[in-house]
């Protein structure tokens, strides 16, 4: 497994998270997809796959640019509903399916326009990438890695082999 299709294993899983309105129930849900989400998905998008797809790629600078935005809307979106849920504001369960749709959105276009690019790194460049994601998931919260994503101890043990 590459990181590009890691990345993928964890848009699986929002999908499920999103299609199932997994949170709607507690402020610590979302503390802890916040977690997962910004911590460590999308830090292993902006700090290792999107500038080596763009050292490697000039063409797609200006989509991951774009996608880079769509990470601080995210998070706003995210801030606000955390607010909102905490608050018990009623814009919570109004605004929570637009933060699903963005996301889904967001993760469909970077499937579809950006991780095909990923085949081009050379081997040391994806080695590295995933040396660094490993880092990153570590360093973060693997056991929170762990519960949002449903990738056992064992199998990230095997990928990052």
């Amino acid at each position: 497994m590459d990181l590009a299709e890691l990345l993928m294993v964890d848009h699986s899983s929002i999908r499920i998270i999103a299609d199932n309105n997994l949170l709607q129930n507690t402020a610590a849900e979302l503390i802890d997809f916040n977690k997962f989400l910004l911590n460590i998905h999308v830090n292993i998008e902006e700090s290792i796959v999107f500038p080596l797809l763009k050292e490697n790629n000039k063409e797609i600078s200006k989509l991951i640019d774009r996608l880079t935005a769509d990470h601080k809307l995210i998070e706003t979106l995210f801030n606000n509903l955390y607010k909102w849920k905490v608050n018990d504001d009623p814009l919570f369960s109004v605004r929570l399916p637009l933060f699903y749709k963005t996301l889904k959105d967001h993760n469909s276009l970077e499937e579809s326009d950006v991780f095909p690019y990923w085949r081009n790194i050379d081997n040391d460049g994806r080695n590295t990438a995933m040396k660094n994601a490993h880092e990153i998931i570590e360093s973060s919260d693997i056991s929170n890695y762990i519960k949002e994503t449903g990738i056992s101890e064992k199998m990230l043990k095997y990928i990052f082999i």
